[in-house]
């Protein structure tokens, strides 16, 4: 049975995390979204989710935190372990809905070689 839930194991909150991932992990590019992958030793997947001010104000950041966590949620189990994750949305995936999202999720995560 899968699990939905979305554990503070599989976040990255830090901002030393967030950098060293920005750092030393390559970029996936979509027109809707960039992932930052960095491949670690240990088995757990961690996501972190980053939405810019340019975006648009408090509330729409964060529904678009809200919408990517969600998808997230529904596909952590497709996706290989050891890896540290950062998914940016840009400003047209904002104004998108949950599906595109789950499209835009699931192309880069196959472009990342994530997908198991």
């Amino acid at each position: 049975m899968k699990q939905f839930g979305l554990q503070k194991l599989n976040k990255i909150k830090s901002k030393k995390e967030f950098q060293g991932v920005y750092e030393k992990g390559h970029s996936v590019i979509d027109a809707l979204a960039v992932f930052y992958v960095l491949p670690c030793e240990n088995e757990t997947l961690k996501i972190g989710f980053a939405v810019g001010k340019k975006v648009g104000n408090a509330v729409v950041r964060n529904h678009a935190k809200r919408m990517m966590r969600e998808v997230f949620r529904h596909h952590k189990d497709e996706l290989v372990l050891g890896t540290r994750l950062i998914w940016v949305a840009r400003k047209k995936l904002v104004q998108a809905d949950f599906k595109t999202y789950e499209r835009v999720f699931l192309r880069l995560a196959k472009r990342a070689a994530l997908l198991r």
